[in-house]
């Protein structure tokens, strides 16, 4: 923010008199003397009443003068000086000069969490880049990346970054580019000479250093291990101190590397520097507490880190409240680096994570739910949501599997006794649930099927439509190039093999998600009879190609259940095939990429800490045969119908269990045959209380 430019103007002479005045403002300003600065800018501003240098380096200092409290003032001055940017995407920048004001105005929208609105002036900022005065280039670029990294736009954040590295740090004399007024991307060769630099500037390590970070942490976005390992020892190759951001980079390095217990002995060493929420707007506390929640929640401890959320939470809250104002506007009472360092929300939503790792889906859910005030743009959060509402339905798969406890659902009860004793077989084994009758809204929040449609309607809408990972590496790279909007010419675009790492990495991660919500969009409308929208959710998840085998499981017993219940047999049978399970993976990992020295990128294996159920093929195939079975039985075919349930029994080892369903198919079967005696014996056999 500290930008107070010397006074220049292209119409007129500047005079002796207006440039020892504006020397002597900027030195004041420097000084931290914000008042005689100000004297200084008055006296200016009478013998230039309408420079608009003037008029914003007054703003700044008296924005600087109220400890960077008035931030609403601030921001409806930078309006009233250089006007509202607008959001149509062919406005540029009018004036090189006005960069400065473009800057501060993307630096309160940042401060203020307004990332979308900072992203769209600092884009427009960079086609400046060239004729810009070298600390606010840099300054520009970093802004620019970070806001980038923050968007989880790696690709895009990467891509600047080896701008910057090219122009600024090192000696290039490739091609630049640069942005007229009318936003016409002109090429220009620069002239090669050797760029003259100081090697001790402390300005140019710094700003070095923080380059090397912000690259170190794109390749933890992009699980680019080996490359942020490298960047890691650059960093400490050139002595920087070990403080808070050095140290929390390298734990997070290891945290994916699966090197818990030394992330943890890393962040127990961050002791060093107490930040200070007053000064710097985040908390030390905060930062430790919910990193070490993060490492027991991934240790499979979420008990341990529900406690160390609620820590983080409570520190959270105190650090808030030391810079509040009681019944005044933050906007106007609280210091701007202070604005967006309430985590309150995104602490909410990881706790809300760890409740439902430890089975507590209502309270979950209620922690999702106040998270959603803030980041209701976030897909995750929807599918968390919904992933409580389904807990609340049927809290696990394994349950069905558990014959000896499940057998006692098999009879609803018995009438008579003796010759006239008569068993009365229960009419279904799980939950009969469909859309309520009664005119209630599904739009309040609670953890129940239908508001938990209504959240998975809101996470694929969030989610972007081209994440499928099939896509060839060239397809990749072509389109990353071809929708790039920054002005940057190919030598500054990504290298084909780190274009193609980054994109599969955004693609994978993004595929995950997809397939997760359509999977649960499937089981939400099937449980609520929507079995036409059912089978639309089950037929798109079948559609990728590279689909994980869980997934492809489900997708098939979720179609084929669907076209059953629309008597649509036959086809229903496609979809019952053996063939359609190989494995029951439940993720796309990182595929391998060699790097130029031939070393294999360490492919990163997040384990869920609690294994989806069932575990074995076998068991999927079993459940597989079960529902064919079923099938035949519906339409009839009684005798092929209890053939494979018979190898669904004979296939009962220690490593394939069966469902109860089973037994009461074989019930029925046996039932429907004539065969009483028989299904007596089956009874007699799994509920001995009965005989």
């Amino acid at each position: 923010m500290n930008e107070i430019l010397e006074v220049q103007n292209k119409d007129s002479v500047i005079s002796e008199q207006e440039r020892d005045l504006a020397q002597n403002a900027l030195s004041e300003f420097h000084k931290g003397s914000y008042v005689l600065c100000s004297s200084y800018l008055n006296k200016l501003e009478n013998l230039r009443p309408m420079d608009l240098k003037v008029m914003h380096n007054k703003v700044v200092v008296e924005y600087y003068k109220s400890d960077l409290k008035k931030t609403e003032l601030m921001r409806k001055s930078l309006i009233a000086i250089c006007g509202q940017m607008s959001a149509d995407s062919s406005e540029t920048i009018d004036d090189v000069e006005k960069c400065v004001m473009r800057y501060n105005q993307a630096v309160l929208l940042y401060h203020t969490k307004q990332y979308n609105a900072a992203l769209q002036i600092m884009t427009k900022l960079f086609a400046f880049i060239e004729p810009m005065e070298e600390t606010l280039a840099n300054k520009v670029c970093l802004l620019l990346i970070e806001l980038y990294i923050i968007m989880e736009q790696p690709d895009a954040a990467l891509s600047i970054l080896n701008y910057v590295e090219s122009q600024y740090i090192s000696i290039d004399g490739s091609k630049v580019t640069s942005v007229d007024k009318d936003g016409i991307i002109k090429s220009k060769i620069k002239e090669q000479k050797e760029q003259k630099r100081d090697t001790n500037d402390a300005v140019t390590d710094v700003f070095k250093i923080k380059l090397l970070k912000c690259k170190a942490r794109i390749y933890l976005l992009t699980h680019q291990l080996k490359l942020c390992k490298k960047e890691w020892k650059t960093i400490v190759s050139l002595g920087t101190l070990a403080n808070t951001s050095t140290i929390f980079l390298k734990a997070n390095l290891e945290y994916l590397r699966g090197n818990y217990k030394k992330a943890m002995r890393l962040l127990n060493s961050a002791t060093i520097e107490n930040l200070d929420f007053k000064l710097c707007g985040e908390s030390s506390a905060v930062l430790y507490y919910n990193n070490i929640a993060c490492l027991y929640l991934a240790m499979g401890k979420p008990n341990l880190a529900c406690f160390y959320l609620k820590k983080a939470l409570h520190e959270n809250k105190l650090a808030v409240e030391s810079v509040q104002v009681k019944d005044t506007d933050p906007l106007f009472s609280q210091p701007l680096y202070t604005l967006g360092g309430n985590k309150h929300y995104e602490l909410m939503y990881s706790l809300g994570v760890s409740l439902l790792h430890t089975g507590q889906a209502s309270k979950a859910f209620d922690c999702f739910t106040e998270a959603a005030q803030r980041l209701h743009n976030n897909s995750k959060l929807w599918l968390r949501m919904a992933e409580c509402c389904i807990y609340n339905h049927k809290y696990s798969n394994q349950v069905d599997f558990n014959i000896p406890k499940r057998r006692k659902d098999l009879v609803q009860k018995v009438v008579g006794s003796g010759v006239h004793k008569k068993i009365i077989l229960a009419a279904s084994l799980s939950k009969d649930v469909n859309y309520h009758s009664e005119g209630l809204s599904y739009a309040i929040p609670q953890p129940t099927l239908e508001f938990g449609s209504l959240c998975l309607k809101n996470a694929l809408f969030l989610l972007p439509n081209n994440n499928e990972p099939n896509v060839s590496q060239t397809a990749i790279v072509n389109a990353q190039t071809a929708t790039s909007t920054l002005p940057l010419t190919t030598s500054h675009n990504l290298g084909m093999q780190h274009a193609t790492l980054i994109s599969q990495a955004t693609i994978i991660e993004s595929f995950n998600l997809k397939i997760s919500v359509l999977t649960a969009s499937a089981y939400v409308s099937l449980c609520l009879g929507d079995y036409i929208l059912s089978l639309e959710h089950a037929k798109t998840l079948l559609s990728f190609n590279k689909l994980p085998g869980a997934y492809k499981l489900l997708g098939n017993l979720y179609a084929a259940e669907s076209l059953i219940f629309m008597d649509k047999i036959s086809e229903a049978l496609e979809y019952l095939k053996l063939e359609n399970l190989q494995d029951l993976h439940t993720f796309i990992s990182m595929p391998e990429i060699q790097e130029k020295d031939k070393e294999k990128v360490e492919e990163v294996m997040a384990k869920p800490t609690k294994a989806w159920y069932p575990t074995t093929v076998s068991t999927g195939i079993a459940v597989l045969r079960y529902n064919l079975a079923g099938a035949y039985a519906i339409r009839g075919e009684l005798d092929k119908s209890g053939e494979i349930l018979k190898q669904v029994w004979m296939s009962k080892e220690s490593d394939c269990d069966i469902p109860i369903q089973v037994i009461m198919l074989a019930l029925y079967i046996e039932l429907q045959l004539g065969h009483a005696d028989t299904s007596k014996s089956i009874i007699k056999q799994h509920c001995p209380q009965y005989r």
